[in-house]
C-alpha cells in the first residue's frame, strides 16, 4: 500500500488527490468513484478515479493494469517523467504477484510505454525478461513502433536488431517508417534500404517492397522518388501470381498509402486496385483480410456503408469490435457512432462480464485513437468491471478538460 499510497501523493500536484481521503472497498462492479466521475467528467476525476481505484483493489495484476493507463494519460498530457515512475509501480505491482506468466504479460504493456516515456534502455531491459521468442519479437517491434512515431528511429532500430527474425524485423521497420514524423524521415538512407529490396527473390515480397519504399519517400515529401519507385513495383506486378498473392500485396499497398496520409488520387488508384483483386477471391479470411484493407478508406472517403456491411465477415465478437473501431473517423462520426451503439446492445448476450468487458475495451481503444469523446464515454460507461471502468477513464482522460 505504501507504493500506492507514494503514487497518489505523485498524482497530488496534478489531479487534486490527497492520500488520506480515500476511502477503501472491494466490489468488482463500477464503484462510487468511478460513477461520480461519469456523471461529472473532468480531467482531474478520470484520473483521481483510477489511483482510488488502484487503492482499493486487493489484487497486484489488477493494480498494476490501472496503474498503465495512469502512466498512458500522463503520456497523452505531456507527463513523461511521472508517466516513467508510474510504470515502474505497476511494474512491481505486477511483480508481487509472484506468477511468471502474470508479470510478463504486463511487461507487454509496460516496456513499450516506458520506451514512450524516455528510458528506452529500461523498456529494452524488461524485454529480455520474456520467455517466449515470439512474444519478446511483438514487444521489441511495439517498443520500435513507439519509437517511430516519436521520430526516434535510430531508438527504434535498436528495437528491432534484436528481433530473433531478422526478415520479419526488416519488414516491419519498412512498415512502421510512414508512422514518423516528416521530418524524421529525412536523414534515412533510401538507397540502402532500396538495394535490400532489389536484392529480393519473391515477387510478391520485392513488389510489396518498392511500394512501402514508395509511400516513405511520399511521406517523407520525395514526390519524385516516390513516383519512380511505384512505377517500377506496377511495372513488375505481372510476376505477382496468384488471386490470393495479388489480393494481398495490393489491399496492402491501398492501406498503406492511406495510413501515411498520401495524395488522395494516389489513394483513390490503389483503392480500386485492391478491391479488383481482393474480390476476385472468395473465403473468410480473405474477406477479413480485404476488410482490413480498405474499410478504414471507406469510412474515410464516403463509403461508409459499404465499409460497415464488411462487418458481415467476421464471426468473433472481439474482431468485429477491433474493425468497428478501426473505422471511427471523424467525418463518419454519425454512421459509425450508431453501428457501434448497436453492436453495444448486442454483445449484452455474450456470456461473461469479462469478455462483455474484453469486447468494449477493444472498441474503446480504437475510439481513443479518433478523439471521438462522446462515444468513449458511452463504451466506458457500459465497462462492467471496476478497474475496467477505471482503466478506461484513464485512457479518456488526456481527451477531457
Amino acid at each position: 500500500m505504501n507504493k500506492i499510497l507514494f503514487a497518489v501523493c505523485l498524482l497530488s500536484a496534478t489531479v487534486g488527490v490527497e492520500a488520506q481521503q480515500v476511502p477503501v472497498t472491494s466490489e468488482h462492479k463500477p464503484n462510487s468513484y468511478t460513477l461520480a466521475c461519469l456523471a461529472s467528467l473532468t480531467k482531474d476525476c478520470a484520473v483521481k478515479a483510477a489511483i482510488q481505484t488502484v487503492i482499493d483493489e486487493d489484487f497486484g495484476a489488477e493494480r498494476a493494469k490501472v496503474l498503465i493507463g495512469v502512466a498512458r494519460a500522463m503520456l497523452g498530457t505531456g507527463q513523461a517523467e511521472q508517466a516513467a515512475e508510474t510504470l515502474i509501480l505497476a511494474l512491481d505491482e505486477a511483480r508481487s504477484v509472484n506468477i511468471s506468466l502474470v508479470t510478463q504479460e504486463k511487461i507487454t504493456s509496460i516496456a513499450p510505454l516506458l520506451a514512450e516515456a524516455g528510458d528506452v534502455a529500461g523498456g529494452l531491459a524488461l524485454v529480455q525478461e520474456l520467455s517466449q521468442d515470439t512474444v519478446r519479437d511483438k514487444t521489441l517491434i511495439n517498443i520500435a513502433e513507439k519509437l517511430i512515431k516519436a521520430g526516434n528511429i535510430s531508438g527504434a532500430k535498436v528495437a528491432l536488431d534484436q528481433v530473433t527474425n531478422e526478415s520479419r524485423a526488416f519488414w516491419r521497420f519498412l512498415g512502421l517508417l510512414p508512422l514518423a514524423p516528416n521530418g524524421a524521415l529525412t536523414s534515412l538512407e533510401f538507397d540502402e534500404l532500396e538495394v535490400k529490396v532489389q536484392a529480393l527473390t519473391d515477387k510478391p515480397q520485392q513488389y510489396r517492397g518498392f511500394i512501402r519504399l514508395a509511400v516513405i519517400a511520399g511521406k517523407a515529401g520525395d514526390e519524385a522518388r516516390s513516383t519512380a519507385l511505384i512505377a517500377v513495383a506496377d511495372e513488375m506486378f505481372p510476376s505477382v501470381v496468384g488471386m490470393q498473392a495479388r489480393a494481398t500485396v495490393t489491399g496492402e499497398r491501398a492501406r498503406l498509402m492511406y495510413q501515411a496520409g498520401l495524395d488522395a488520387a494516389l489513394v483513390e488508384t490503389s483503392y480500386n486496385l485492391a478491391i479488383l483483386h481482393g474480390t476476385r477471391v472468395q473465403g473468410q479470411d480473405a474477406r477479413i483480410e480485404l476488410a482490413h484493407n480498405v474499410g478504414p478508406i471507406e469510412a474515410a472517403t464516403g463509403k461508409t456503408e459499404l465499409a460497415l456491411k464488411r462487418l458481415e465477415y467476421f464471426t468473433n465478437e472481439t474482431e468485429k469490435a477491433g474493425y468497428l473501431a478501426s473505422l471511427s473517423v471523424t467525418d463518419n462520426a454519425g454512421q459509425v457512432a450508431a453501428a457501434i451503439t448497436d453492436f453495444l446492445g448486442a454483445i449484452e448476450d455474450v456470456e461473461g462480464a469479462y469478455d462483455r468487458d474484453i469486447i468494449r475495451l477493444t472498441l474503446l481503444e480504437g475510439v481513443l485513437k479518433s478523439k471521438n469523446k462522446a462515444l468513449a464515454i458511452t463504451i466506458i460507461k457500459k465497462l462492467e468491471d471496476d478497474d475496467n471502468q477505471a482503466y478506461g477513464l484513464a485512457l479518456l482522460a488526456p481527451l477531457l478538460a
